[in-house]
């Protein structure tokens, strides 16, 4: 295994103007806004990117994995749309985004993916009832993974 002091940057050189525009592309591409890096000397590099004006007006630019009806059931997945630690509960304590029976509107954040402090709202691909939680509180996932099903109203 490597030394973990070897996977950390030391920032004694910036990257390259190319390094940097790849970032910055691979940013926008995953409807993140910024990156910040630091090391254990406190230097830190920070890439913001510009987002589209409807897309700032929005808690995030990822929009919500294509609507999906589960083979003869009736009912639409809402799946990941991209990874991170499943959060069914709303951050400041206000209870639960999406118990089951619950009636959301699509566009509805129904979940969050959290990573380190990076927060991706699970949007709800379609109006409806949510009939089944599949995916447990707190579970890695990946983009695509189902979290819940919803009946579409």
């Amino acid at each position: 295994m490597s030394n973990p002091s070897e996977l950390l940057p030391d920032f004694n050189t910036l990257p390259e103007p190319e390094e940097i525009s790849q970032i910055a592309t691979w940013l926008s591409e995953a409807g993140l806004e910024s990156l910040e890096l630091s090391n254990d000397t406190g230097t830190r590099l920070r890439i913001r990117v510009a987002q589209a004006a409807a897309d700032t007006a929005e808690i995030s630019s990822v929009p919500a994995c294509p609507a999906e009806p589960i083979a003869g059931v009736g009912t639409v997945a809402v799946s990941a749309p991209y990874f991170g630690h499943l959060c069914l509960d709303r951050p400041m304590g206000d209870g639960v985004f999406a118990p089951v029976g619950s009636t959301v509107r699509q566009d509805d954040v129904v979940a969050l993916l959290t990573l380190d402090t990076l927060q991706v709202p699970v949007r709800a691909p379609v109006d409806g009832e949510v009939v089944e939680i599949v995916a447990a509180p707190g579970a890695l996932l990946g983009y695509g993974t189902e979290i819940m099903t919803i009946r579409p109203s």
